[in-house]
């Protein structure tokens, strides 16, 4: 139930950012004259000539009206994520059968990969029960995550667990 309200709360704000970003120009006055600015702000008249660039500056290209904004700095690193590799991933057992889905990595004191906490029984997330898999019984063969002698009963007869904090 907690994902499901969490996946609506996220998915409600980000319709609702597209709306509030549509938003953003001065609507138009019926009487014809110019909008108004807010009090204590100081917007440029479209008739003011632009300010001189600062010295040393690097001056706009002819028809320009403003300079364009800089470029995000964007760092490219390599690596595995396991957000894209593991998590949400099915894991099947020997016999080809899906008997649940990686819902964590649970990370040792070394930093190594521990556990897997995987989501066993339920439907679309309601009833589901999380267990601990040692990070080695689960083999990664291919694109597959395989738990070998284990059925989805085996699965749900293991302690619950949660992760602390």
């Amino acid at each position: 139930m907690k994902k499901i309200f969490v996946l609506t709360a996220c998915s409600l704000s980000l319709a609702l950012a597209s709306a509030v970003q549509a938003q953003s120009t001065a609507p138009e006055r019926s009487d014809g004259a110019a909008p108004t600015t807010a009090p204590g702000s100081a917007a440029p008249s479209p008739s003011a000539p632009a300010p001189a660039p600062a010295p040393g500056a690097a001056t706009p290209a002819p028809g320009a009206n403003a300079p364009a904004a800089a470029p995000e700095p964007k760092e490219t690193i390599t690596g595995w994520s396991v957000k894209d590799k593991i998590m949400g991933k099915a894991v099947y057992n020997d016999k080809d059968e899906k008997i649940g889905d990686i819902n964590d990595v649970v990370l040792a004191s070394d930093g190594k990969a521990g556990y897997f906490i995987v989501g066993a029984g339920g439907f679309l997330g309601m009833g589901e029960r999380s267990v601990a898999i040692p990070y080695d019984k689960i083999q990664h063969t291919g694109d597959k995550m395989v738990l070998p002698g284990y059925t989805k009963d085996q699965l749900k007869a293991l302690p619950k667990v949660e992760v602390a904090k």
